[in-house]
């Protein structure tokens, strides 16, 4: 008589078991993370709001073009970012600044859910932060390539080092 083997659940039961369960013990490695995803959230709330506050002010002409070329918000050079800023002019009268201002606080808050998910062990984190992170390394490449500095360099690198660990170490992406 033959033994019935038992069917392995569907994709999306293993991926949902997956994100749910809790991570492992915190290294040394995680906890910086977990303080550069925090630190990273808090820089970029305070710059949004900075953003705002000098923007009515007029005082941010000359250091938003430096902030622009320094931390890749070269904003209105690619046709997406041309569209959008064109559709929200349409809808509102949102100046540059506070399209600037709007989008760190949303990275800011991505950056913050990443921070707060590891912290909690949690490994959907672990998951979310491969991914957004990941998804911006091929564009932060071509920058250093295109138009290095310090900054840029070591953003990479740090980003780089943030995925091959969580995706090796962690084993994500394994067995789902």
């Amino acid at each position: 008589m033959a033994k019935a083997t038992p069917q392995r659940p569907h994709y999306f039961a293993r991926l949902w078991r997956e994100l749910g369960r809790m991570g492992g013990e915190h290294d040394a490695f995680i906890k910086v993370i977990i303080v550069e995803r925090i630190v990273k959230a808090v820089v970029l709330t305070a710059l949004a709001i900075g953003l705002l506050v000098a923007g009515h002010k007029g005082w941010l002409d000359s250091w938003a073009e430096y902030a622009q070329d320094q931390l890749n918000l070269n904003v209105g050079r690619g046709i997406i970012m041309q569209l959008l800023l064109r559709a929200l002019a349409y809808v509102a009268a949102f100046t540059h600044i506070n399209v600037i201002a709007v989008s760190a606080m949303a990275y800011a808050a991505l950056e913050a859910t990443e921070g707060v998910g590891l912290a909690m062990r949690r490994r959907w984190a672990e998951y979310l932060t491969v991914i957004a992170t990941g998804i911006l390394i091929p564009y932060e490449a071509y920058e250093v390539v295109i138009r290095p500095t310090l900054f840029k360099v070591g953003a990479l690198l740090l980003n780089l080092a943030v995925v091959g660990y969580l995706a090796y170490r962690k084993r994500l992406f394994v067995g789902i």
